[in-house]
Formats: structure tokens, sequence, C-alpha cells
């Protein structure tokens, strides 16, 4: 499985370590060939996962806390 480690700071005291695991989006390319408009290429990326490991030790916040948190302020 591809992804890596990654320690993100603890979005409400900034002091504690939030443990998680990070798989980064895929490009994709498609192409179409058609009588009419010729070649098109279509190109998507798939979303960025983020998969939360642990909760806060420093202020005691369980990781779905953490997550919605985390989530909320744009940060994964």
């Amino acid at each position: 499985m591809r992804g890596q480690y990654e320690e993100l700071a603890c979005p409400f005291c900034s002091e504690g370590i939030i443990k998680c695991w990070f798989i980064p989006g895929v490009m994709q390319e498609k192409r179409h060939v058609t009588a009419t408009f010729g070649a098109r290429k279509e190109r998507k990326r798939s979303s960025d996962i983020w998969l939360i490991q642990s909760g806060c030790d420093k202020c005691g916040k369980s990781s779905e806390e953490v997550e919605k948190e985390l989530k909320r302020k744009w940060v994964i």
C-alpha cells in the first residue's frame, strides 16, 4: 500500500503530535477518439486520503475530535 506516515501538530493545543497515514491522490488520464471531435484527453485527480491514527497525548482529545477540527481548518 502506498502512502507515508505524517506527524501534525494538534489543532487545539499545538503542543501535541498527531500521528496519521497520508495517501496522496492519483492523476488519471483517459483518451477518447470520436469521428466528429477527434481525440480528446480527460484528466481526473482523486482526492488525498488522511487516516488519523491517534489523538492528542497532551490535551487528551480523541482522534475523532482531532480529525473534525483538522477538516474544519482545511489542514486535511
